[in-house]
């Protein structure tokens, strides 16, 4: 195990501070809501039935918005169109926006961790340490791999020590309580058990829209997608708010 963990600074990486990357997230979104929204209502018109009512035989409906979420009779061609769109939705283009998460995570390969270490010394999550460990009982496996890994700080002071900037700025930005960890096996800015790290560590960073260490290289990554990202997580939030309104 060559210095994992052996810091190889980019000066490029100062423009992801912890502000910037809160702007980005917050920047144009909605702009990227009401493209997502475009494209799926194109989906959503596709099952749409045409003029029905000029042969329904459904008395004093007094619908005169045909749209999404109206509340239709049972009996409505409107109201079947509404349960086939949604099916639609959280189905087959579902699949989809699976794919189109995996192509956006696939861009993370073309980037190498430069081994700053600051994932490993300060840790965030808005279960405690007793929480995380009831959640990997009940066979939450990001759970598991957290409490085998990570273990929390004695303080928030003691925290704060370990990456001052990340640490203020995080306080600043997230209201919940979250609670603060570290690995115990970097030592010096090098991993003792690297061959044996669980997949919370091969994989980070899990999420392009949460906010990374300013030294993190991946923040080049989070550049990159974006825009596809905010999309993505646009259409998904779209989908659950049709599953609430209609499911």
């Amino acid at each position: 195990m060559d210095n994992f963990f052996v810091n190889n600074k980019d000066e490029s990486n100062q423009a992801f501070s912890i502000e910037n990357q809160q702007n980005q997230i917050k920047n144009h979104y909605e702009n990227i809501f009401e493209e997502a929204l475009i494209e799926i209502k194109k989906e959503i018109n596709k099952f749409r039935p045409e003029n029905p009512c000029k042969s329904c035989n459904i008395k004093n409906c007094n619908i005169s918005d045909k749209n999404t979420t109206a509340n239709y009779p049972s009996a409505c061609p409107y109201r079947d169109w509404q349960i086939k769109f949604l099916s639609f939705l959280t189905v087959e283009y579902k699949e989809q926006l699976k794919k189109d998460y995996n192509q956006i995570m696939s861009k993370k390969d073309n980037y190498n961790c430069t081994r700053c270490g600051a994932c490993c010394k300060l840790a965030i999550s808005e279960y405690s340490y007793d929480q995380l460990k009831q959640r990997a009982s009940r066979g939450d496996k990001f759970s598991k791999d957290f409490v085998s890994v990570f273990v929390p700080y004695e303080s928030e002071n003691k925290a704060r020590e370990a990456n001052k900037e990340y640490f203020d700025n995080l306080n600043s930005l997230i209201e919940d309580k979250v609670y603060y960890y570290y690995c115990p096996k970097v030592k010096n800015n090098e991993c003792s058990d690297y061959e044996n790290r669980p997949d919370i560590c091969k994989d980070f960073p899990h999420n392009p829209l949460k906010i990374l260490p300013p030294s993190c290289y991946f923040n080049n990554w989070k550049e990159e997608v974006s825009h596809d990202a905010r999309r993505l997580k646009a259409k998904v939030d779209i989908i659950d708010f049709y599953k609430h309104k209609l499911g």
